[in-house]
């Protein structure tokens, strides 16, 4: 079971920088990405659509053997990992919040979460934050244009900048000094929200925290891959797989994974 390979989902690209941190940390593991391309965003549907399409990547999932599944995505982490986390036969991880680390560097104890539209109707950040310390406000911002322009390349021209600086600007006149980002595609765009927020806030990327709570439960059930060779990658999309595969490459050098056609 240790040789199996990890899977990692995404409602597109965002989910890859989940597996950029856990390669850092677990090089020799095998892995598994499946990024739905064409049914993304998951940020603007509703929670029935999206338990139906994490069921639809989760059989994928079995059928590929995986010895565990960690979700790159907060929007299906707040939706649909409480219904399937009791369904499949291995171990199923939600995306990390990020409040861990965002308490332990905030000096004004109020952190700003930076998400899609489900993902703050949800309110999961804030519950988070009052059970690890109701010291903690946290301050709610959608941001709902953002994940679909980054699947679309966009990053780095105006069409993403305008938003960006309309998302960041209210937070300003808060007293935040600590943005966590509740969408895995919006590290892609760290360094315009950091050029908009004038350095005063410290942006948190929860993959990191992911991929140390994917080492520990690997750990704990004795699935560390021993061998002293580089893991595989194989990147699976649902639509335009090139596109994806361009995507990544800002991540994950081209010639460390193969990338493959999905259709689920």
């Amino acid at each position: 079971m240790s040789k199996q390979p990890i899977g990692i989902f995404d409602s597109g690209i965002g989910g890859l920088t989940v597996v950029n941190k856990l390669r850092m940390l677990l090089p020799h593991e095998h892995i598994i990405y499946v990024g739905d391309t064409k049914r993304n965003p998951y940020g603007s549907r509703t929670p029935e659509e999206i338990l139906s399409y994490t069921r639809d990547i989760l059989r994928f999932m079995t059928q590929q053997q995986v010895k565990l599944v960690a979700i790159g995505c907060n929007t299906v982490t707040a939706t649909a990992y409480p219904i399937v986390r009791r369904e499949v036969p291995y171990p199923l991880i939600g995306m990390s919040r990020g409040m861990y680390t965002a308490q332990k560097i905030s000096t004004t104890k109020t952190v700003v979460v930076f998400a899609t539209e489900l993902t703050i109707a949800n309110h999961s950040h804030r519950k988070e934050a009052l059970r690890i310390d109701p010291q903690l406000t946290v301050i709610e911002q959608s941001c709902p244009l953002l994940a679909g322009l980054i699947e679309r390349g966009h990053l780095q021209d105006q069409a993403i900048i305008n938003p960006i600086r309309e998302y960041v600007k209210p937070i300003l006149n808060t007293m935040a000094d600590t943005a966590i980002f509740g969408c895995t595609h919006f590290p892609f765009v760290q360094e315009l929200f950091e050029a908009f927020s004038y350095d005063r806030l410290a942006f948190i990327d929860p993959a990191h925290e992911m991929a140390l709570e994917t080492l520990n439960v690997l750990k704990q059930k004795k699935l560390v891959n021993t061998d002293d060779k580089q893991g595989s990658l194989r990147l699976y999309f649902t639509a335009e797989a090139q596109r994806g595969g361009r995507l990544a490459s800002h991540l994950i050098p081209a010639n460390e994974f193969t990338i493959c056609q999905l259709s689920l």
